[in-house]
């Protein structure tokens, strides 16, 4: 993007307010990560390594004691790994 795409993307997101832009900003991060794990030439071993990362996180204080956010956590990252479905007719 240049300046001013920039500039107006700025504008966009003061007007869609800020939960939706970090939404926005959170779907683009997985498209990302799941574009580079299914283009890894070993995806088990991404696989691998993320699980024992989430296995980490989900044992922590932080999310260990709210069953609320380890449910949030498991499904976002089942939905890293799983294979996107095919667009549907426009």
């Amino acid at each position: 993007m240049n300046l001013e795409d920039q500039w107006i993307a700025s504008e966009a997101a003061g007007r869609i307010g800020e939960s939706e832009v970090f939404g926005a900003q959170i779907s683009a991060i997985v498209s990302m990560l799941r574009a580079m794990y299914m283009a890894h030439p070993a995806p088990e071993r991404v696989r691998h390594h993320f699980d024992q990362l989430m296995a980490q996180l989900l044992s922590s204080p932080y999310v260990s004691n709210d069953p609320d956010r380890q449910l949030v956590l498991q499904e976002t990252a089942a939905s890293l790994i799983r294979h996107p479905r095919a667009a549907g007719p426009g």
